[in-house]
């Protein structure tokens, strides 16, 4: 009986979806085949009249290495080797250092992201319960997902490509705070897509910012050179502290 009773549960599991991946688990699952990443990346941020862009040439490479050179608006150098993370803002007295694994939680996501993707939103997203919601002519497949103080609804378009990541305060979707929408697909593996445009709307207290990133020059899994992910000839007389606060302190 109790051997009937387990399978019955386990058939029912999957008749209901519950042991289904989900569309996020899938997505991070495809971004997997990217080994090694560089590319060029410009972001546009405008709140009202102020406008700022941000210029960075990025090197990735699994497992946790990366080097970001960050040409506007300030100067920074980011090394990671894969097991210690470095950063430095030109001009600061001191640069941040701390081994990968005690990164905080956002750092590790930045860290682990594939670079020119949507990433970071979906790894917020990855062990958080999905809903089927009803498909529309422009997106036949879209889902949702309850994180408490945000329900995020994702949409893909018919070439089964994310093309839109929608967030609202909560799950009856009738107040938007923020929505991002990708296009420009560039294929880096068979099955695999990077949008190297992405045009954000976030509505905070009232204001509306706009953010709109462009990734170029985007190689992958292609050698990079080995030196790029070696810290010391980056940071030549740059004495490191393992908090924020600390870099400042005299």
């Amino acid at each position: 009986m109790i051997r009937t009773w387990t399978l019955a549960a386990f058939v029912g599991l999957l008749a209901t979806g519950a042991l289904a991946e989900t569309l996020v688990e899938r997505l991070l699952k495809e971004y997997e085949a990217v080994q090694t990443l560089t590319c060029d990346l410009r972001r546009d941020n405008e709140a009202g009249a102020d406008k700022m862009r941000f210029l960075s040439r990025i090197y990735y490479a699994r497992p946790d290495r990366l080097h970001v050179e960050n040409t506007a608006p300030i100067e920074r150098t980011i090394v990671s080797d894969g097991t210690n993370f470095f950063s430095y803002i030109d001009g600061d007295p001191k640069g941040f250092s701390r081994p990968v694994d005690k990164l905080d939680v956002e750092m590790l996501r930045s860290l682990r992201k594939v670079p020119g993707t949507a990433m970071d939103h979906l790894l917020r997203l990855k062990d958080v319960p999905e809903t089927e919601l009803p498909a529309t002519a422009e997106f036949p497949v879209r889902r949702g997902y309850d994180a408490g103080k945000v329900f995020a609804v994702l949409s893909m378009e018919a070439s089964n490509r994310l093309a839109r990541i929608e967030f609202y305060t909560a799950a009856d979707q009738k107040n938007l705070t923020g929505q991002y929408d990708y296009s420009a697909f560039q294929e880096v593996v068979p099955g695999v897509w990077i949008p190297c445009l992405h045009q954000g709307v976030m509505r905070v207290a009232g204001q509306e910012t706009r953010e709109t990133t462009r990734v170029s020059n985007l190689s992958v899994n292609t050698p990079i050179a080995e030196g790029l992910f070696v810290p010391a000839p980056y940071f030549k007389g740059v004495e490191f502290v393992d908090s924020f606060k600390a870099i400042y302190e005299m």
